[in-house]
């Protein structure tokens, strides 16, 4: 389902930008950044960014609750537990018609909120 070779990283090139294999390093002013992970299907993009592992998540009283919360308030960039209890940040787009523009733009939203998500819970920058 997931295809390693693409040429999606055409479309990062942008002095804040980092591509190694299948990652995006997103700098931020400030000296912080966050990486990004992209999936890549037949026709669509997913971008996604680990916010905190499952010990800090289910920190939180009601991580699910917290990120139902989350999500409430946000259009572009959502929020999920995964499948190992990891709190995620995940954006789509389609490939037909995507510019640069475009994919850097989801992809600094889903770093930028991955990494604020990030700071309210563990007042970090690991990731």
């Amino acid at each position: 389902m997931f295809d390693t070779r693409d040429d999606w990283q055409r479309l990062c090139e942008s002095a804040d930008l980092t591509v190694k294999r299948r990652r995006i390093r997103v700098a931020f002013a400030g000296g912080r950044s966050h990486e990004v992970q992209v999936h890549v299907t037949d026709d669509i993009y997913l971008l996604t960014a680990e916010i905190a592992d499952s010990a800090t998540a289910h920190q939180l009283d009601d991580p699910y609750q917290d990120v139902w919360l989350r999500n409430r308030r946000s259009r572009l960039v959502g929020f999920r537990i995964d499948n190992h209890g990891s709190l995620v940040a995940h954006g789509w787009t389609p490939k037909e018609g995507l510019t640069a523009e475009a994919f850097q733009l989801l992809v600094r939203a889903v770093a930028r909120e991955a990494d604020r998500y990030e700071f309210r819970l563990t007042g970090l920058d690991k990731r």
